[in-house]
C-alpha cells in the first residue's frame, strides 16, 4: 500500500450518512489508529464483494461489564463520514463487536476471557447466550481477535492520519492478509475459510448483518453482547454472561444498552475441613456477591440461616469461602445476589 492515501476513497453521492453531526464527537486526529490489548473492538464490511472494512476501539472491554442496567452509550468513534468512505451506505453490512484477553483480566486471574456478540433474529428478542469454552479454545479465537487490532495498528501507522485514520477508528483494505502483520477485520474472521467464525476456531458466527433495504426500511438491527470467561470442563459448557446489546441504526448511530445483571446461580465444588475450619469451594459468575450460609438445624426454614464467613464478589472462577465453628455437623448452602 506504501505511505499514502490509496486506502481510502471519496464518494459524490446522494446518500451520504449525515444524520450523526448532532450526536457524535468527532475523534481526535492527532495520532494514527492505537489499540490495546482487551480493548473491546467493533468491525464492519461489506456482506459480500467489498473493498475495505472500517475497524473501531470502543475502549476497554472492563468498561462494559459493571455497567448499571438501562445505561445507553453512543459509540462516538463512529461517524457518517467514516461508513459513508468506507460502503457509502449502511446496506448490506455485517458488524460484530469482540474483545479477548488471555491473563491478568480483570482481576489478575481469569485467563481465556472472550468478549463475543451475537445477533438478534428478531429486534426484541435476546439471542442464546454463546457457552463458555476452555482456555486453550479461547486463546485460540483470542489469537484471530488480536490480529485485528495489531493489523489495524500496522495498517494505520503506515497511511497519514486523516479523518479515516484516527486513534481509536480505521478505514482499512479489506484484503490486507500479509506476514508481516497488516490483517484486516474480514481476514482475521474468516482466515482462509469461508465461514465468519474466526477461521474456524469459535463455535459461531459473532455478526450482525443488515439487508440491502436497511437503509430504507427504517427498523434497526441489534446484536447482543456477552462475557465469555473460561470453563475448563470438557462435558458442560455453561452459558455466558449478557451484557446488554449494540443497536445500529439506519442513520449509521451505534449505540450500547447495558442489561440488568443477575448473577449466576453457583455449584458447590467441594468442600475441607482442617480442625475447626471448614471451607466450602464453589463456582461463580463474572458478577455478583455470593454468601455462605450455615446452620446446625437443617429444619429451620432457609431464610432464617445466617452468613457465615465474610462474601465474595464474583469472578467467573472457582471460589471459597471459610466458616470457623466447634459444631460437629453443619449444613450449608451458597447463595448468589
Amino acid at each position: 500500500m506504501g505511505k499514502n492515501n490509496s486506502a481510502f476513497k471519496t464518494f459524490n453521492t446522494a446518500k451520504l450518512l449525515v444524520a450523526l453531526a448532532a450526536t457524535v464527537t468527532f475523534a481526535s486526529q492527532s495520532e494514527a489508529f492505537i489499540y490495546n490489548y482487551g480493548d473491546l473492538m467493533i468491525g464492519f464490511r461489506q456482506s459480500a464483494g467489498g473493498t475495505y472494512d472500517l475497524v473501531i476501539d470502543a475502549g476497554p472491554a472492563a468498561n462494559y461489564t459493571n455497567l448499571t442496567a438501562g445505561t445507553k452509550i453512543t459509540i462516538t468513534a463512529l461517524t457518517g463520514a467514516l461508513l459513508n468512505d468506507a460502503f457509502s451506505t449502511t446496506n448490506d453490512l455485517s458488524w460484530s463487536a469482540f474483545g479477548a484477553f488471555d491473563g491478568n483480566y480483570p482481576d489478575g486471574t481469569q485467563d481465556g476471557t472472550l468478549f463475543m456478540t451475537r445477533a438478534r433474529a428478531d429486534l426484541n428478542t435476546q439471542s442464546t447466550p454463546w457457552g463458555r469454552q476452555k482456555t486453550t479454545q479461547d486463546d485460540l479465537t483470542g489469537s484471530q481477535i488480536d490480529g485485528v487490532g495489531v493489523g489495524a495498528v500496522d495498517i494505520g501507522g503506515d497511511l497519514p492520519v486523516n479523518s479515516d485514520n484516527t486513534s481509536n477508528a480505521l478505514v482499512e483494505l479489506e484484503s490486507w492478509n500479509t506476514d508481516g502483520g497488516k490483517a484486516s477485520y474480514r481476514s482475521e474472521l474468516f482466515g482462509f475459510g469461508s465461514v465468519a467464525n474466526w477461521a474456524g476456531k469459535f463455535q459461531g458466527v459473532p455478526e450482525q448483518t443488515t439487508s440491502d433495504t436497511f437503509t430504507d426500511d427504517g427498523q434497526p438491527v441489534r446484536a447482543d453482547l456477552y462475557w465469555m470467561v473460561h470453563y475448563e470442563s470438557t462435558i458442560s459448557h455453561p452459558p455466558a454472561a449478557y451484557l446488554g446489546y449494540f443497536e445500529f441504526n439506519t442513520n449509521g448511530v451505534l449505540t450500547f444498552t447495558a442489561a440488568a445483571s443477575s448473577p449466576t446461580q453457583p455449584r458447590v465444588v467441594s468442600v475441607t475441613r482442617t480442625g475447626t475450619t471448614t471451607t466450602v469451594y464453589f463456582t461463580t459468575g463474572p458478577s455478583g456477591t455470593y454468601s455462605l450460609l450455615g446452620t446446625n438445624n437443617l429444619t429451620a426454614p432457609r431464610a432464617t440461616w445466617p452468613v457465615v464467613g465474610s462474601p465474595v464478589s464474583g469472578n467467573g472462577l472457582t471460589n471459597s469461602i471459610s466458616d470457623v465453628t466447634a459444631d460437629g455437623s453443619r449444613f450449608y448452602l451458597i447463595q448468589a445476589q
